[in-house]
């Protein structure tokens, strides 16, 4: 079934904020929202989104971003010499000062998990475009929905920008070819997300069916509303297997946030980084970081590096200890406030590896000799693991249950 022929007809949408079941009809023209009746979240939003619009965005990006792993982000020059950097070379900064699992994490990240999610995206809207239906579909999408977190080619963008501000301000740098390639694939992969209609890509992989009037769950990977005799079986649709609600998620859930906040005590504490400003060799922590681009009179900057750095794992922190205790205490207060600080937690938690990509940008770039060279220190891999943590654990955490919860209490 091609996408317009999706667009109208009864429509059974899980939230997967609260749980409860929405049942609304689609308009064929123009854009509208559909909101949860009970926790008031967006279930679909069809203004400016198209199948058209997104298949040339993902496939654009999914084009330019071989060219921006294959040439050149940046090339400095000093001492009569100059050392460029790839993106690969960001794991490999990593790897040579002995920080495998960071570089691992930024190989897949940068590399991997885009070209994955782009190269799924376009075979998949492009199937669907040219009206071939295949049966792998659903489970295609769903990875490339499952890597939508994960695939950070746009916050590696927001990172180059920040080491490129700041060494132009001591070294003479230049953005060579693989930085314009990825500033372009990073602008396509907001536009891919903007443009892209999940709920209408999925009535077209395969049509829901209005839920029966006996009880109902939903499955997980792609929301299609079943009769609970399918929990424990695969989702006809994306191949999941289908639980009622996410098996132990509380308590996965708490132990990596716990962890994350053991780990994200030394992340701060420690240097997260050596860099040779104003050919000085000074150790910085994330805070201190922050102070030398404010010091630099890059005010933007330095609230951005902050804001991804401090503040986002912090609220990242204290929101999912805040869901995981609503639920063991079973509260009933202000459960809308509750999933909307979710959905807030699980949306910003990528952007803190802006640090860890900075240090990996600058060190390739800044080995010249004993005093102009860049390593990176011990915190920045405490840190990497506190956002893998934490993200882990959003995505562990079933909001559902803050409503359960409150419900099985009156």
């Amino acid at each position: 079934m091609s996408v317009q022929a999706a667009i109208a007809g009864d429509l059974a949408m899980s939230c997967a904020r609260c749980g409860a079941v929405n049942l609304a009809r689609r308009s064929r023209g123009g854009g509208w929202t559909l909101a949860c009746a009970q926790c008031g979240a967006i279930l679909e939003r069809t203004a400016a989104r198209s199948l058209d619009a997104a298949l040339a965005c993902a496939s654009a990006a999914f084009l330019l971003l071989i060219p921006a792993n294959l040439y050149p982000l940046m090339t400095t020059y000093a001492l009569g010499a100059s050392r460029q950097s790839h993106m690969i070379s960001t794991a490999g900064a990593m790897l040579k000062d002995g920080r495998p699992g960071v570089a691992v994490a930024i190989s897949l990240f940068l590399v991997v998990f885009p070209l994955v999610r782009f190269g799924l995206l376009t075979v998949v809207l492009g199937r669907l475009k040219l009206d071939r239906p295949a049966p792998w579909l659903g489970r295609a999408f769903r990875w490339a929905n499952e890597l939508q977190a994960w695939a950070m080619a746009d916050v590696f963008l927001l990172a180059l920008v920040v080491t490129y501000a700041r060494l132009a301000t001591t070294i003479s740098v230049s953005l060579d070819l693989g930085a314009y390639c990825l500033i372009g694939a990073g602008i396509l992969t907001l536009f891919t997300r903007a443009t892209l209609d999940k709920a209408a890509i999925w009535e077209a992989i395969a049509p829901a069916r209005l839920p029966p009037r006996a009880p109902t769950l939903a499955c997980e990977g792609c929301g299609l509303v079943l009769p609970t005799s399918e929990e424990g079986h695969a989702c006809p649709r994306c191949a999941v297997i289908v639980h009622a609600r996410k098996p132990g998620g509380v308590r996965r859930a708490a132990a990596l946030t716990l962890a994350g906040l053991l780990l994200y005590i030394p992340a701060n504490i420690y240097p997260i980084a050596t860099l040779p400003i104003g050919f000085t060799p000074t150790q910085y922590t994330v805070l201190e970081g922050v102070k030398d681009l404010i010091s630099a009179h890059l005010l933007g900057l330095g609230l951005l590096v902050f804001t991804a750095s401090f503040l986002i794992p912090t609220v990242k922190l204290v929101g999912l200890a805040w869901c995981v205790i609503s639920v063991l205490r079973r509260s009933a207060k202000r459960l809308v406030l509750k999933s909307r600080v979710y959905e807030l937690v699980d949306e910003i938690g990528r952007w803190s590896m802006i640090d860890p990509f900075v240090i990996g940008a600058f060190v390739p770039i800044m080995a010249y000799n004993d005093i102009i060279s860049a390593r990176a220190q011990p915190a920045v891999e405490a840190f990497t693991f506190v956002v893998i943590l934490t993200m882990l654990a959003a995505r562990s955490f079933d909001p559902r249950l803050i409503w359960d919860a409150a419900r099985s209490a009156s």
